[in-house]
């Protein structure tokens, strides 16, 4: 669970560069998991998920009956955009809201990190345009191999208030991907940005 762990925050780290749900009880057979604070966001995860949350970082992940350290997980990080490109709108929006846009503009600045950092990504799909707590947002799916393990990932950015970026992402080896990405379908409909913000 370290070795995964540390992948996950190492990954986060490089990413310092309509209406909504407001509900804050947690949805049945879940749990919340953005319980270490700054948190402006309520994350919640399935009842029998471990949440390990570290340094500012929501992170929960699938226990196992293995003894495995490559543990599928669900990570949520809120950064402070300074790259101001990010908001750069282009002159043909092509129907996209200025949200998707800033979203699209975060990842493009992301994925260049990802793509030096990481061995053997390779980009499966995105960014589409999607939503998150009713924000728009973008999706984006890719492949990495760390440490002889080839991982899929499953990532959501937001870019709220023209001030904090949003990343929500689900890791998991490629081989067990598709077994619990039902459930981050679950957490990310359930995710509830809180009201206000924090410095």
């Amino acid at each position: 669970m370290k070795k995964t762990v540390s992948i996950i925050l190492i990954i986060c780290a490089l990413g310092l560069c309509a209406c909504t749900k407001t509900k804050t009880d947690a949805p049945s057979g879940m749990k919340l998991a953005s319980t270490v604070p700054p948190c402006d966001y309520y994350m919640y995860v399935p009842n029998d998920w471990t949440v390990a949350g570290q340094d500012g970082i929501t992170a929960a992940y699938v226990p196992t009956l293995e003894n495995s350290s490559d543990k599928p997980n669900v990570t949520c990080a809120r950064y402070t955009v300074t790259n101001s490109a990010v908001f750069d709108l282009p002159d043909d929006k092509g129907g996209r809201s200025d949200g998707v846009i800033f979203a699209e503009n975060y990842w493009a600045g992301y994925v260049s990190e990802l793509q030096s950092y990481l061995p053997g990504y390779a980009l499966i799909s995105g960014p589409s345009a999607t939503l998150l707590n009713g924000l728009p947002a973008v999706r984006c799916k890719y492949t990495a191999t760390l440490s002889g393990v080839s991982y899929n990932f499953d990532m959501v950015i937001c870019i709220k208030e023209r001030m904090f970026a949003y990343m929500l992402t689900y890791t998991a080896p490629s081989d067990k991907a598709e077994t619990y990405s039902g459930q981050f379908e679950n957490i990310i409909s359930e995710f509830v940005f809180q009201t206000g913000t924090l410095g």
